[in-house]
Order: C-alpha cells, then sequence, then structure tokens
C-alpha cells in the first residue's frame, strides 16, 4: 500500500510538472464529454502470470491529464509468487471523439513499472533486484485507447480502455528468475468513473 501511495505521489509530481510547464497551442473541445474525475477498473494483462485480476485506479486532476496505477495488488490482496509488473504512469488525452453516446479518446502515457516475483518489499528498486533478488523497476512508455459511455443522465460513465506497454527493465536478467530487460504487456480493463 505504501508503494501504491509512494507511486501515485511521484506521478502527481510529475503531472502538475507538466500542467504547469506545458500549454495547449489549441483547447481541446468537450462535445459534451462526461468531465471523467477519477476511475476504477479490472481486467487482464498479459505482463502478469499470477492468475489474480488487473485493477486500474485512475484520477484526472486536468480534463487530458492523468495519473494511472495498475497491478494486481501484491502484498496487499496477496503474496502470490508469480511474477506481476505494476504500471504507474501520467496518461496525455490526445482527442476526444463522440460517437452514437460514447466518448472515445486515445491517450500516450509515460512512467515507470515494477516488476516483481514473490514477497513485496518496501520502495523501488530502479538500480537493483532487492535483497531477495525479486524485484526491478524502470522506465514505461505506452497507448492507449479508452471509451467512456455515460450511465444515463447521472454524472457516472462506464469505462472501457485497451492500452500497450512496453517497460525498460535493465535488471530483470538478474532477478532470481530472470525475465528479459524489456516487457512488453497488452491490457484491458472495464470499470466505471464519475
Amino acid at each position: 500500500m505504501l508503494r501504491l501511495l509512494i507511486g501515485f505521489c511521484v506521478l502527481f509530481a510529475i503531472t502538475s510538472a507538466l500542467a504547469d510547464g506545458v500549454r495547449l497551442v489549441e483547447k481541446m473541445p468537450a462535445l459534451d464529454a462526461p468531465r471523467n474525475f477519477g476511475n476504477f477498473r479490472f481486467g487482464a494483462s498479459t505482463s502478469n502470470r499470477n492468475g489474480h485480476p488487473d485493477l486500474c485506479l485512475e484520477l484526472t486532476p486536468l480534463s487530458f491529464l492523468s495519473v494511472e496505477g495498475c497491478g494486481t495488488g501484491t502484498g496487499v490482496l496477496h503474496n502470490d509468487d508469480q511474477s506481476e509488473v505494476a504500471h504507474f504512469r501520467a496518461k496525455l488525452r490526445l482527442a476526444n471523439w463522440r460517437t452514437e453516446g460514447r466518448f472515445v479518446q486515445p491517450h500516450l502515457s509515460a512512467g515507470f513499472a515494477e516488476l516483481q516475483q514473490g514477497d513485496d518489499e518496501p520502495g523501488f528498486e530502479f538500480t537493483g533486484t532487492g535483497a531477495a533478488q525479486n524485484e526491478t523497476a524502470g522506465p514505461e512508455v505506452g497507448v492507449s485507447l479508452k471509451i467512456l459511455a455515460p450511465i444515463g443522465e447521472s454524472k457516472y460513465e462506464w469505462v472501457a480502455e485497451v492500452g500497450v506497454s512496453a517497460a525498460w527493465l535493465t535488471h530483470a536478467p538478474d532477478l532470481a528468475d530472470p525475465q528479459s530487460v524489456q516487457q512488453t504487456s497488452v491490457a484491458l480493463s472495464m470499470g466505471f468513473g464519475f
């Protein structure tokens, strides 16, 4: 849980710096799209081998910029030894298209990923594999496509997202169960937001 909070704090700091330093040349039209302040989704990812669903929490401080954390909850919800990749990223919305009552939003993302095998240790290991050689972290980029479908006249919406990401984990070959330096994944998740 502490790692999740630290990850969100880091991503929030990155997001704030981007929001202060970047001004959009062209305003993105709202097109009556719901203002999604946050959403919770669950689904599956090719990067997880522990059989647990992928859980994603996304918070959107600005309409075009959000922070997100995804993983299976190792160390909080379960302690399986199978490998899992957790993702912590900032996402930039590129467009907002309306189609038959739904809104389609492509995103670019950047952040970091953590590959973990076994017990969760505090913090993130960017320069090694931890004392038990069971985790390492590194930079990650990705693209995704989100669909928002408003629920009636309420301020809530159904959310679905499909994404592809690639992480570069320099120390993955040094893990107790060696892995590839490049970790790519495809994820599909669905849930609700407000």
